[in-house]
């Protein structure tokens, strides 16, 4: 199930959900920061293609906003286990 949502991901969602799991590796709190995500792959933090990436990535369940509004706004999300699993068979795939 998660290879065929990985293979419908863009290459720009996944690099930023490789570099979000590189992020939550060895830290207890799956705590992702979209900025540095952004700028890994070359696209704008500002700019309306992260908040589309960002949109792909929620909507296929890799990450999820938190309750409290304000870290949402920062910039702040959730990875998930889907999201860990997609971004490993992602990277596998790769090498």
């Amino acid at each position: 199930m998660v290879e065929e949502s990985v293979r419908k991901m863009s290459d720009k969602a996944l690099g930023m959900l490789k570099h979000m799991r590189r992020q939550n590796f060895g830290h207890p709190a799956p705590y992702m920061e979209v900025r540095g995500a952004a700028v890994s792959i070359g696209v704008n933090p500002d700019g309306s293609e992260c908040d589309d990436l960002v949109d792909q990535l929620s909507q296929a369940g890799y990450i999820r906003t938190y309750l409290n509004p304000s870290l949402t706004a920062h910039g702040l999300y959730r990875i998930t286990d889907q999201g860990i699993a997609a971004a490993k068979e992602a990277a596998a795939e790769e090498g």
